[in-house]
């Protein structure tokens, strides 16, 4: 049988050494569009000492242990060995998890709202490069992160996952095309989700490319947000919606009398006129049907019989079965909010300061949205599908060893890299990227 290494000496002597050889994609990217630059110039930072780290280094940090997958923040220190991050950063060395942390804490609400101005002529940068869009899709959700110990802001209230823990319900709009994020807002646990609904909406509308016009602007919502406030204003201000209604006495009543055909095996559509009480007027409602298998565990939904009923209201003049398969693609913003989850570590709070944890989630954020541009900028059209995680393990989370020969720097990276074309393909397009403006 084939002898391993027997005798093997062990030196700590290594200076160039990484574990993130492909973020020097990522980082090339950044500089490229000039981001250093534009946040310094473009964001009100707060009283903050710099003798050694400008805060918009400080960001930027954040930024990559985001997108390179480190997790908390205290998690940071894991970098302080890494030999190719301070030299792409320019930087002496990398700032501790203390110095991040304190960073965010000097956050107050004036300053805070500097980085997401800065962050909204990001994203307006993106959709004229990727665009031009004449119509938009906005989807709207909340999620629930669990909070540990003091949180300020923090409360109990709906918490499925861990039943009588305080924690955070922030909610997201994004667009539904390009899979930007659109506008965020952090808020207690217990503040239910359509509250303050209406005036997020109309920062939202305010965010989208002056293309886009309200009555080509679609409102996806599940039935949190189906409140007749919100429908008012939908129908004021002449925006096209599909909503999940929620299953009154009365709409349950009407569901097994509604005429149905049925469009696909199993599976039937129909619709109806009801007016809510205090509604303005009745509104239309699709109702879905499908048949429920005896085999099958018994549905969440509404169920009469052998029948499973969902309900949609709005004021799409479409077939209702295209109106549900319109709300059905509403799941990439579940998606969205699971990926924002697992890879992007919103739901590791790093302080007990309600503003400070409001510019973490910020920065996360923008990294989703200049990951998703990075995407449409560089990776192959086939590629594009890629989720943080997939890009992550096949391309920046490369082995690789920064060497000086003959007073030039080299990045070693490994010779048996299976993801070699798509590495050149990836660097050759970086070059290509246009600075923002």
């Amino acid at each position: 049988m084939p002898k391993g290494l027997r005798k093997i000496r062990i030196s700590f002597g290594a200076e160039g050494l990484t574990h993130y050889g492909g973020i020097i994609l990522f980082q090339h990217f950044c500089k490229n569009l000039g981001l250093r630059y534009f946040l310094q110039h473009y964001v009100k930072w707060p009283d903050y000492n710099h003798k050694k780290y400008h805060p918009a280094d400080l960001l930027l940090m954040h930024l990559y242990a985001t997108v390179a997958g480190i997790g908390r923040v205290q998690n940071t220190d894991s970098l302080i060995q890494n030999g190719l991050l301070p030299g792409l950063l320019g930087l002496p060395d990398l700032p501790q998890q203390d110095t991040l942390r304190d960073f965010l804490k000097k956050f107050n609400q004036q300053s805070l709202k500097s980085l997401q101005s800065a962050h909204d002529k990001i994203r307006q940068n993106f959709f004229k490069q990727f665009g031009p869009l004449y119509s938009s899709i906005i989807d709207i959700d909340t999620t629930v992160l669990t909070t540990y110990g003091h949180q300020e802001g923090s409360n109990i209230g709906y918490n499925p996952t861990h039943r009588g823990k305080a924690s955070y319900c922030p909610i997201l709009f994004s667009e539904g095309k390009l899979g930007f994020t659109l506008n965020f807002e952090l808020r207690s646990g217990s503040v239910h989700s359509s509250t303050g609904v209406v005036p997020l909406l109309k920062e939202t509308l305010d965010k989208l490319p002056q293309t886009v016009a309200n009555p080509r602007t679609r409102i996806r919502a599940d039935a949190a947000f189906f409140d007749k406030d919100i429908i008012h204003f939908l129908d004021d201000y002449n925006l096209q919606y599909v909503i999940v209604g929620k299953l009154y006495g009365t709409i349950k009543k009407i569901l097994p009398g509604v005429k149905y055909h049925q469009y696909q095996e199993n599976w039937s559509a129909g619709e109806f006129q009801y007016q809510p009480h205090f509604w303005k007027k009745p509104h239309r409602f699709i109702a879905i049907r499908s048949v429920v298998k005896p085999t099958e565990p018994a549905p969440t939904l509404f169920s009469v019989k052998e029948y499973a009923y969902r309900v949609l209201v709005t004021n799409l003049e479409l077939e209702p079965e295209k109106v549900w398969k319109i709300y059905c693609y509403r799941a990439n913003q579940e998606l969205l909010i699971r990926e924002l989850k697992t890879s992007y570590a919103i739901a590791k709070i790093p302080t007990g300061l309600f503003t400070a944890n409001q510019t973490y989630l910020e920065i996360a954020l923008l990294a989703h949205d200049l990951m998703m541009a990075f995407k449409y900028s560089c990776l192959p059209e086939d590629l594009q599908g890629w989720k943080l995680e997939t890009i992550r393990r096949n391309i920046f989370q490369l082995s690789a060893e920064l060497v000086h020969p003959d007073h030039y720097n080299l990045l070693r990276l490994p010779s048996r890299f299976p993801h070699k074309e798509t590495f050149t393909h990836i660097q050759r397009a970086v070059t290509k990227v246009k600075p923002l403006r």
